[in-house]
C-alpha cells in the first residue's frame, strides 16, 4: 500500500509522484492539495516526527475505491519521544494510478 511503502521517506514521495495521476488530489478538511502540496504538508510532518512507519491494519477494496484502516509510530525529533497513533486512508484510482485520496491520523496517549 503506497502509505506504507512512499509516506515515510522523501524517497518514497518522490516514488508516489509515479503512482498519482496527473490531476491529483489530496482532499483535506482544509481544502484539496495538489501532490507537491501533498509532498509539503509530508515535510511538515517530517520536521517534527522521524522515524515514521505505519501499518495497514484492515482493508477493503471494491471497484475503483480502496479504504485502510492505518496504525502508525514515529518519533518526536523535539525530545525523542515515542508516538503512536491510528487513522484512516481512502483512495479512488483512475486506471493503474491514484486520482485522488483522503486521510485522517490522530495520535494516540
Amino acid at each position: 500500500m503506497v502509505v506504507e511503502e512512499c509516506w515515510s521517506a522523501p524517497a518514497g514521495l518522490e516514488r508516489m509522484r509515479e503512482l498519482v495521476s496527473p490531476d491529483y488530489v489530496h482532499h483535506t478538511v482544509s481544502g484539496d492539495l495538489t501532490f507537491d502540496e501533498f509532498c509539503r504538508g509530508v515535510a511538515w510532518i517530517d520536521e517534527r516526527l522521524g522515524q515514521r512507519s505505519y501499518c495497514v491494519e484492515h482493508l477493503v477494496v471494491e471497484g475503483d475505491r480502496a479504504a485502510a484502516y492505518l496504525s502508525w509510530q514515529a518519533t518526536r525529533r523535539a525530545d525523542g519521544t515515542a508516538v503512536e497513533g491510528r487513522g484512516a486512508y481512502h483512495c479512488r484510482f483512475a486506471g493503474d494510478v491514484i486520482a485522488e485520496d483522503w486521510d485522517v491520523f490522530h495520535p494516540v496517549g
